[in-house]
């Protein structure tokens, strides 16, 4: 949680970080980033590093196959209460999480020796994306160009929509204009009839 305070205060201003946001069913998440249009960004470093440790210094491969699975399954159990919890749009936040994984040899070892376990899919099924300290930087940085099209994307429909009303307001000004200009003509032409009776 340290490491991930100091990387966000390296990215971040002060007034966009977070730090224990509490929710309405009073669960709190370690950080959420402030992102455009009063939206926040979850971001949980509950990562189970004390089931990855005696996992990683294990020699005999069927304990080390053990170990492994009880890393699996906590990893899991960490993604699920994730989704379960911080993933609140109905409380401003966006559709997915962020998991920090404290290490970059976890990191690794989850993205490359453990396919068969399949966790990033795990996760990335949940909405919740792992991140590394190497990863979180440029992670945030695709999601602020992510904010900031659908910001751009929503006040671009915005406009095209208040476009179209001037547009209709303009065809019903010329349609007035047209029957007021054949009123004047009218009122003219009995104007002058009368003028020559």
């Amino acid at each position: 949680e340290t490491n991930l305070g100091y990387e966000l205060e390296q990215t971040y201003s002060p007034e966009r970080i977070v730090k224990q946001h509490y929710f309405k069913d009073g669960s709190a998440v370690d950080f959420v980033i402030k992102l455009p249009n009063e939206l926040l960004l979850p971001i949980d470093s509950k990562f189970p590093m004390e089931v990855f440790t005696p996992y990683a210094e294990e020699v005999d491969p069927s304990l080390k196959l053990r170990k492994r699975q009880v890393f699996v399954a906590a990893v899991k159990k960490e993604i699920d209460a994730i989704a379960s919890k911080y993933i609140n749009p109905d409380e401003s936040t966006i559709e997915f999480a962020l998991l920090y994984v404290p290490a970059e040899a976890v990191f690794y070892e989850i993205v490359f020796s453990m396919r068969e376990d399949d966790l990033v899919n795990y996760a990335q099924r949940k909405r919740v994306q792992l991140v590394s300290p190497n990863t979180l930087k440029l992670t945030l940085s695709v999601i602020e160009h992510w904010v900031r099209d659908i910001t751009v994307n929503k006040e671009t429909r915005e406009i095209l929509k208040r476009l179209n009303t001037i547009l209709q307001d303009g065809k019903k000004l010329t349609e007035s204009f047209g029957k007021l200009g054949k009123h004047i003509s009218n009122v003219q032409g009995a104007y002058s009839d009368s003028g020559e009776r």
